[in-house]
């Protein structure tokens, strides 16, 4: 066969076209192959997901019946959300905290360095002459304000008693 002949032309021609669909079918094949291992591979890890899922709810049948109860669900959401906020104030807290302590450190060690301890002892006992020296006036007018309720109350009383003789001594005239 001559290969520059119409017939020539058209059997190489099914040749290519056979070769060309050969090759496209392989290629198809080809791409296909990943997609299908990756499927497999994604199905294969929902599904151990999902019993891995199933044993820890049959477990712990108390959160299935949390979670089936959309009420609690809420309630509970709710709850932690309140506690992550409350311990993220607290640590908050004691940041702010430690922060002004460390910044105020340098300032107390200069009042020590500049303030020797016997004037802070003087001052302290200064004060607490004066608290007693309040204490002993206070004691000294809780006194005179006995005295004085003494007085009224016998007063009180004399005037009664005086009151009760002239009664008695008007009806004994009658």
């Amino acid at each position: 066969m001559n290969p520059l002949t119409p017939t020539g032309i058209s059997e190489r021609m099914q040749q290519i076209e056979g070769t060309l669909s050969g090759v496209g079918e392989k290629m198809k094949e080809t791409a296909t192959l990943p997609l299908l291992e990756a499927r497999s591979l994604s199905d294969a890890i929902t599904a151990n997901v999902q019993n891995s899922v199933h044993a820890w709810i049959d477990a712990h049948p108390i959160f299935a019946w949390i979670l089936l109860h959309p009420l609690w669900s809420i309630g509970i959401a709710i709850f932690v959300l309140w506690l992550a906020f409350s311990l993220l104030t607290a640590l908050v807290d004691a940041v702010v905290q430690l922060i002004s302590s460390i910044l105020k450190l340098p300032l107390t060690g200069f009042k020590r360095l500049l303030l020797p301890r016997r004037f802070a002892k003087s001052d302290s006992s200064q004060r607490l002459i004066e608290v007693l020296d309040r204490l002993e006036a206070l004691r000294q007018e809780q006194d005179d304000l006995l005295k004085q309720v003494k007085t009224m109350l016998a007063s009180e009383r004399n005037v009664k008693e005086r009151a009760v003789s002239s009664d008695q001594t008007l009806s004994a005239k009658r």
